[in-house]
Formats: C-alpha cells, structure tokens, sequence
C-alpha cells in the first residue's frame, strides 16, 4: 500500500521587497517544476528517502524540520502506525525562491492524508502547512503555500490577505537557475537599511509597488507587452538596491538579446533565479536556448 501526491512550484512576478512595505506581491504556480511525495509501508520506519538524506526521520537534518512536525502532528502523536518511509522526488531547485519547501509541505501532508484516511479539511492542510513553513522559515507570509496549491495567479498584500486571480496571461515564462542560493534575510535588510536612510531609495521602492499594481492590470487584460515593459522596469530598481548580481545581470541581459518581452529577477535577489516573458511558443523556446549555455536550469511555462 502506498500513497502519493504532487505538488508544483511557484515564482515572484513582481512586488518582491515592496510587499514587505505594503504592495501586492504577485506569485504564479509554476506547474512544469514537482515535487512528489511518497508514502508506503516500511517495517524499518519512519524512514526518510531524498536525494540528500536517507535514514531514520528523527535523525533527519534542520533542512527538514518542517516535514518531521508534520510527521509527529499527524502520525506519532495521535499513535497511528510509524512504520513507514516517506520519499522525495522533486525537480524544484532549492533555495531559489521557487517554493520548494512549501512544495514538500503539501505533497507531504496530502500524501499522510490518503495514506492514513485522515480526512483533512482544505482549511486544515493549509494551516498544517502554514505551521511547518514557520519553522523553516521563521515567520512566512503563507504566500508560497497559497500558490503551490493553486493554479491561478495569487496576489498578497500584508493588509487584504490573499486573492487568486482567474485567468491566463496568454503569454510563457522562461525561468533560468542561476545556481546559487538566494539569501532572503540579507537581501531583506539591504533593502530596508537603504530605505530608511534614503529618500530616493524610499521613492523607488513606492515605484515598486506602483509597477506591480500596474502588473496586475496588464495580467486581466493579458497585455504581455506590457508586462514584459513591467519586468524591465522593477528590474532596473532592484539592481539600484544592490541585489541583483553579475549572474543575475548576465542572464537578464541574454534573455533580452535574445527578444523577451522583459526579464528580472525573481525573489529576494543575490541568488535564485531569473523570469524572461515571451508572447509566443517560437519566442519562449528562443530565449530558453539563449540561457542555457550560461544557466544551471532553464524551463518554460505557459501563463
């Protein structure tokens, strides 16, 4: 007997930085990027399989914290039977902002959920995952989680909350790893520290906010070429902060040689990954060439 589910990744659009600030943050499910979880019996268990970690859960590294709370919420403390190995298989790169934790949360908690007959409420699983994306992440905005159980666009803002907006853009995503881990915490306080002590800096970020409200109207009328114009725009601010990279720049620049609409990065900065739009199939496939020679990842999604 076995159970399994997968989950997808997830991508900043555009507001990352400003959200913190109070602008929308705009995140798209990233469907051609998984994860899956596999529960089955093991007269060993529990047992932990990733391409990182093989053995005992309790021994698990930090790095899975979140799945062992989630394994003691829903399996050893109510004293259902432990004998069992979970098991990864994920194709989400790690620490690039692309949701990988909130991706293994899920996947986790559907996978226990059918393996055990739990009958978790849609409001249950969200709060367990919640839960488990605190311990890794310190205090999370549950933005990550909202999109890696959606596939619609999802905005937040700190005050309305969350809302899924139906639709397609009619247009692709091109997503490059640069191949080194982003750092969300120091990229977080360079932001801060120059916004606090530079009015400039302070105006651009405001500029921030008003480009990703003007994104989310360029989505509902699926004006790509615009949006692309957007990506342009916000990417010229956050390498004002210091938060763009050589690689970063050097991937930017090659997507655009090579015709996207617009590209920038995706996430906190100083890592992660970059998104290239496209308004055709020809045009995505294009720019997906183009990086491949200089990035550690490229895939495409269709918005």
């Amino acid at each position: 007997m076995s159970s399994d589910f997968t989950a997808h990744a997830k991508a900043i659009l555009i507001g990352e930085h400003a959200v913190v600030y109070g602008a929308d943050a705009l995140s798209v499910p990233l469907t051609s990027l998984t994860l899956t979880a596999r529960v089955e019996a093991d007269p060993a268990g529990p047992t932990l399989n990733t391409e990182g970690y093989c053995g005992d859960f309790d021994e698990a590294p930090q790095l899975f914290s979140g799945i062992r709370f989630l394994f003691t919420e829903l399996v050893e403390k109510p004293g259902r039977d432990t004998r069992v190995r979970l098991t990864f298989d994920s194709h989400i790169p790690m620490a690039r902002g692309l949701g990988s934790s909130a991706a293994s949360a899920l996947a986790t908690i559907r996978a226990l959920n059918s393996y055990y007959g739990l009958n978790l409420s849609e409001p249950e699983i969200i709060s367990l995952g919640n839960r488990a994306e605190d311990i890794v992440h310190g205090k999370a905005s549950g933005l990550d989680l909202q999109t890696v159980n959606s596939d619609q666009l999802v905005s937040f803002n700190k005050e309305s909350g969350f809302t899924h907006i139906p639709g397609n853009l009619d247009a692709w995503l091109v997503i490059a790893d640069t191949g080194v881990e982003g750092s969300t915490k120091e990229a977080v306080a360079m932001v801060r520290d120059q916004r606090d002590s530079s009015p400039l800096m302070r105006h651009r970020l405001d500029e921030l906010g008003t480009l990703s409200r003007r994104a989310k109207q360029a989505w509902n009328q699926k004006d790509s070429l615009q949006l692309g114009t957007i990506f342009d725009a916000a990417q010229e601010i956050l390498v004002s902060f210091g938060i763009s990279t050589s690689t970063i720049d050097k991937l930017v620049d090659v997507a655009r040689d090579a015709g996207a609409l617009g590209a920038k990065l995706s996430g906190s900065g100083l890592g992660g990954v970059v998104i290239a739009l496209a308004n055709t199939r020809e045009l995505a496939h294009n720019v997906a060439q183009a990086l491949r020679p200089h990035a550690h990842g490229v895939w495409v999604e269709q918005l």
